[in-house]
């Protein structure tokens, strides 16, 4: 249940009347790939990004793409001039992004059909906008949409599995781009009973490409629906994710992003989960080796709380997940020169050397960059009431922080869309915005 203030606060983000942040200027061109926010701000900003379409009722529609570097978050403003904040029923929101590509999903109070999907394509040349056409699938979330972008560059496909009455029969629902239409095809399934029995309904977090025409179905809390949409009868396999990590298996978890995250690069698909747990005690002793107890051993000591973050992978052909790496907190390395004017509150009370024992890690995002593949972003906020927040670069295989950033921590976040739309978008920079803060969504979660 949720207390007054944190509702407020929930539906304050949530509002199409919440506005983007303070913007300055930029002063260098965009990275080749980006964290995108996963909610649009209704705005009236514009720059070389911008493209229009018509919405089904008539009105103008305007999309603004606003980058900057993966250390802060990207977003997207949406604007309708002849319409007012009380016409959206709540703020859009990017529904997922691929190479050039972008689908958008904004809820009108008064079309006919509610919500409506928009395709925002950076280039070549100027960017533009299209409305697609429905009526929609029927899907329990917009991450059931997914987006594959064709061969030749300026086609896509849409794909949406949608869910029946029947454990594992699934409708895969594909816009072709070619014909711009809909069209439906009923999934078989190679489906072991073992997934069946444990398995009864996935419900998508994201839609991941893994190559050809394959798309993945991504339940952060299960596993991966594996489909290659362009075949004429498509078969829908299934790819379990490893299981919870032990600090991670109590209590109620509202969403899966706060603790993990799913990517594809490079032929392997990647699987991070970011673990809460008790660090041991070293001077803890068993009764088996003491002969007296003091009063000060028969007192419960309280537990540190320190958290480690793990990654695995495996190609879709493979039957089994191989260990990629593992920090802990405590291994983890500090620039202390460069960083230490950012990080003045986690020193090490016997050392004094910086160390990121006093932060709670979540949101992990793995980056898209090819060439680095232990690379993971990380939200970070120190144990304390203190609202400090850093989002952080950590290189788990070499155990340092390669970088981080402030952040103010307001409200809802969920964890970001790495994007490549950047390096397709010739931006004017003296008009490009960027994002200096970042929101968290942390209703129950571990932190």
């Amino acid at each position: 249940m949720f207390d007054g203030e944190c509702t407020e606060a929930f539906r304050k983000i949530f509002s199409p009347s919440c506005r983007p942040p303070p913007l300055p200027s930029p002063d260098t061109a965009p990275a080749p790939w980006v964290l995108l926010e996963p909610l649009a701000y209704v705005a009236d900003q514009t720059n070389a990004t911008t493209a229009e379409a018509s919405t089904s009722t008539g009105h103008t529609l305007r999309v603004t793409v606003c980058l900057t570097d993966p250390l802060g978050v990207s977003y997207v403003c949406v604007h309708c001039p002849d319409l007012k904040d009380t016409d959206y029923a709540s703020r859009p929101s990017v529904v997922c992004s691929e190479k050039d590509f972008l689908l958008l999903s904004v809820l009108f109070l008064h079309a006919p059909q509610g919500r409506e999907y928009f395709i925002y394509k950076a280039g070549p040349g100027r960017p533009s906008l299209r409305l697609i056409p429905g009526p929609y699938p029927l899907v329990l979330t917009a991450s059931d949409f997914g987006l594959l972008p064709r061969d030749d560059g300026d086609h896509f496909v849409l794909a949406a599995l949608c869910y029946s009455l029947t454990p594992w029969v699934y409708d895969l629902h594909v816009f072709s781009s070619r014909t711009w239409a809909w069209s439906t095809k009923v999934t078989q399934t190679e489906i072991s009973s073992d997934v069946r029995t444990g398995v009864s309904i996935i419900v998508a977090s994201k839609v991941i490409q893994l190559g050809g025409g394959t798309l993945g179905w991504v339940d952060l809390w299960r596993g991966i629906a594996v489909c290659n949409v362009l075949d004429e009868i498509p078969v829908l396999r299934f790819i379990t994710l490893p299981m919870l990590m032990p600090g991670n298996k109590e209590g109620v978890k509202p969403a899966p992003w706060p603790l993990r995250n799913v990517a594809y690069s490079n032929g392997l698909i990647k699987f991070i989960e970011v673990e809460k747990h008790e660090r041991p005690d070293v001077d803890e002793r068993s009764y088996d080796d003491m002969d007296t107890l003091y009063e000060s051993d028969c007192l419960t000591k309280p537990k540190e709380i320190g958290w480690r973050a793990m990654t695995w992978y495996r190609m879709t052909s493979w039957d089994h997940w191989r260990k990629g790496c593992m920090a802990y907190d405590e291994e983890i390395s500090v620039d202390y020169p460069r960083l230490s004017k950012m990080l003045p509150h986690v020193r090490d009370n016997v050392t004094g050397e910086l160390t990121l024992k006093d932060l709670l890690a979540s949101y992990p995002v793995l980056s898209l960059a090819c060439h680095c593949d232990d690379i993971v972003y990380m939200l970070c906020k120190l144990k304390s009431c203190s609202p400090k927040s850093w989002l952080i670069t950590v290189d788990l295989k070499r155990k340092i922080l390669v970088d981080l950033a402030p952040f103010s921590l307001e409200g809802y976040f969920s964890s970001a869309h790495p994007s490549e739309l950047s390096s397709y978008l010739k931006t004017d920079l003296a008009s490009v915005i960027i994002m200096t803060t970042m929101f968290e969504y942390e209703i129950g979660s571990m932190l």
